[in-house]
């Protein structure tokens, strides 16, 4: 019964850290979260809501502008590097900073003729480097999530637009939480 009970145990915790080896991650495709912001100096702008996008859009531009305040900062990437994935190339990069450190990163493909094959390599590759994960299908888009203690992975296809990969600093991501709603 013993012998049983730590096969059981020993499974268990190898299950556990394989789910949990998005932790380990110190990067994805080079981009390092917890790094200041000023690492991307001269290949980033900082959205500061007073572009035309937000000018039309005033709820857009107010919760903007609340984030600034709160020190969380949006920015689009204009750089060369960090956009390549085997043979598929995203088509934007945008960063979230909190207090002047990288917290949330977002790869956008847009390639629209090769949708299904982006969203593949992505799932399977890093179902290869974090494990594998239960992917989730909806009318309009499917899913693969990878939730870690520390940092949070998801690629994500939209049916008839994009393929987005997003990777997350999860404690960060709740400081954040808890600043925008004592800005209310």
């Amino acid at each position: 019964m013993k012998q049983y009970f730590y096969t059981f145990l020993i499974s268990l915790i190898g299950f556990n850290s394989m789910s949990q080896s998005v932790d380990k991650a110190s990067d994805l495709n080079g981009i390092t979260l917890g790094v200041d912001q000023t690492v991307f100096e001269g290949d980033i702008y900082l959205i500061t809501g007073n572009e035309p996008a937000y000018l039309e859009a005033p709820s857009l531009q107010y919760s903007l502008k609340k984030k600034i305040s709160v020190g969380i900062r949006d920015a689009s990437y204009n750089g060369d590097n960090f956009k390549q994935f085997g043979d598929f190339n995203a088509s934007n990069i945008t960063m979230q900073f909190f207090e002047g450190k990288l917290y949330k990163v977002q790869w956008t493909f847009r390639n629209k003729e090769a949708l299904d094959a982006t969203y593949n390599y992505l799932v399977n590759t890093y179902a290869d480097k974090f494990g594998s994960s239960k992917e989730e299908f909806f009318d309009d888009f499917k899913q693969v999530e990878w939730q870690g203690r520390s940092h949070y992975a998801q690629v994500f296809m939209d049916n008839e637009a994009d393929v987005t990969l997003v990777f997350e600093d999860v404690k960060t991501s709740k400081k954040v939480m808890k600043a925008l709603s004592k800005a209310n």
